[in-house]
C-alpha cells in the first residue's frame, strides 16, 4: 500500500513538473500559421525576407532589393510569384514590394514594445534556409547606432534573415530584422515598427490603428494596414501581371537567342580552328614523306659506297698477294754523269765478261 502511494505521488509530481514546463515554455499563438505569411525574397544577387502586411504587400529591408526592381517571391508552399518595387527608403532601410497575383495572410503588426527581457521571435531565411524561427530576448528597446535607433534583442539572425519579422509573445510584428553586430555574439538589431509605419505613410499607404479585442492582444494595440489594389482594379492588375509575363518571356527568348549566337559563332571558331589543324597535320605529314624520301635516299647512296669500297678493297688486297708472290726486279744502273757537253764514251765490254769495265789486256812472254 504504502509501494503504491509512494508511485501515485511520484507521478503526480512529474505531471506537475510536465505542465509546469508546457506552460514555461509555451508561446500565446501559433507559429505555423504566422510562418505562411512569410515569404522569401530573391533579387538577382542576394536572398532576404520579407512579411506580408496585404494579400499582395509585403515589407522588407532596401537592401535586399536594392540592386533591381522586379524579384522572386517563394511563398511557404513553394509557390514562385513576381515581386515588383513599390517604394524604397535607403535612410530607413525598408522597402515595399507588390507581390503579382499574390493572396498571402496578413501577419498582425504593433508598434508598442515588449518590457526587457521578453521573449521575441525571429523568422527569416538564414544562409538560404527559408522559414526558420531563432528565439530570444529584447535586450533594449533604444539602440542608437549611426542616428538610427534600433531594437537590440539576442535572437540568433544572419544573411537571409533581412527584412524578417521581430515577433512578440503573442505573434505580433514588432520590428524588421535588419542586421547584426559583427564579431559578437547575438547582437541582433531590428527597424521599430514606429519607423514602419512612417514609411508606409509616405507612400501614401492608410494606416489605422484597430481596435482589437483585450482578449487577443491583452491590452496592446495593433496596426492593420489596408490592402493597397493596383489602379484600375483586378483586371487591370492581371493585365499587368500578363504583360509582365509576356516581358519575362521575350527576356527570356532574348537571352535565348544571344546564347545560340554565341554559341553559333564559337562553333565557327572551332571549325576553323579545326581545318586550320587538320591543315597542320598535312602540312607535317608531306614534311614527314619527304623526310622518309630523303632517307632512302641517303640510305641507297650509303649502300652505293658500301659496294665500292668493299671492290676497292678487294683489289687492294688481291695487288698486295701479287707484289709479294713476284721475284724482285734488279735495281736499275746507275746513270753515266759526264760533265760538259761532249757525249759519253761508250763502255767497251769484254764479251767474255759480263762487267761493264774493260778487262785489262795479258801480255803473254811467248808473244
Amino acid at each position: 500500500m504504502k509501494k503504491n502511494i509512494k508511485r501515485i505521488i511520484t507521478l503526480t509530481f512529474a505531471l506537475m513538473l510536465l505542465c509546469a514546463s508546457s506552460i514555461c515554455y509555451g508561446i500565446g499563438f501559433n507559429m505555423d500559421e504566422l510562418c505562411d505569411s512569410v515569404v522569401v525574397v530573391h533579387s538577382s544577387n542576394s536572398v532576404g525576407t520579407g512579411f506580408a502586411i496585404s494579400g499582395n504587400m509585403i515589407v522588407t529591408n532596401h537592401h535586399v532589393v536594392d540592386a533591381t526592381t522586379r524579384y522572386t517571391i517563394e511563398t511557404r508552399s513553394g509557390t514562385l510569384l513576381e515581386g515588383r518595387l513599390i517604394g524604397s527608403d535607403e535612410a530607413r532601410d525598408l522597402s515595399l514590394v507588390e507581390v503579382i497575383g499574390g493572396n498571402l495572410p496578413t501577419i498582425p503588426m504593433t508598434t508598442d514594445i515588449p518590457p526587457l527581457g521578453a521573449q521575441v521571435f525571429a523568422v527569416g531565411s538564414p544562409q538560404g534556409l527559408g522559414f526558420t524561427v531563432s528565439g530570444g530576448i529584447l535586450s533594449t528597446a533604444e539602440r542608437e547606432v549611426d542616428g538610427v535607433t534600433y531594437i537590440q534583442t539576442d535572437a540568433a539572425i544572419n544573411p537571409g534573415n533581412s527584412g524578417g519579422p521581430l515577433l512578440n509573445e503573442l505573434g505580433q510584428v514588432i520590428g524588421v530584422n535588419n542586421m547584426k553586430v559583427q564579431d559578437a555574439d547575438r547582437i541582433s538589431l531590428a527597424i521599430p515598427m514606429t519607423s514602419v509605419v512612417d514609411f508606409l505613410r509616405e507612400l501614401n499607404i492608410e494606416v489605422n490603428y484597430a481596435d482589437i479585442s483585450d482578449t487577443d492582444l491583452e491590452g496592446m494595440s495593433g496596426v492593420i494596414i489596408q490592402s493597397s489594389s493596383i489602379e484600375g482594379g483586378t483586371q487591370e492588375s492581371y493585365e499587368q501581371y500578363s504583360n509582365s509575363l509576356r516581358n519575362q518571356y521575350n527576356d527570356i527568348l532574348k537571352t535565348i537567342q544571344n546564347e545560340n549566337k554565341i554559341l553559333l559563332g564559337g562553333v565557327i571558331v572551332i571549325a576553323v580552328l579545326c581545318f586550320i589543324l587538320m591543315l597542320a597535320m598535312l602540312s607535317q605529314k608531306e614534311k614527314v614523306k619527304a623526310s622518309e624520301r630523303n632517307l632512302n635516299k641517303a640510305i641507297e647512296a650509303l649502300k652505293k659506297q658500301s659496294v665500292q669500297i668493299k671492290a676497292l678493297s678487294r683489289m687492294a688486297a688481291a695487288r698486295q698477294t701479287e707484289s709479294a708472290e713476284a721475284p724482285p726486279s734488279a735495281p736499275p744502273p746507275p746513270a753515266n754523269i759526264s760533265s760538259g757537253f761532249s757525249e759519253p764514251r761508250p763502255i767497251r765490254r769484254n764479251p767474255m765478261s759480263n762487267s761493264a769495265k774493260p778487262s785489262p789486256r795479258r801480255i803473254y812472254k811467248d808473244q
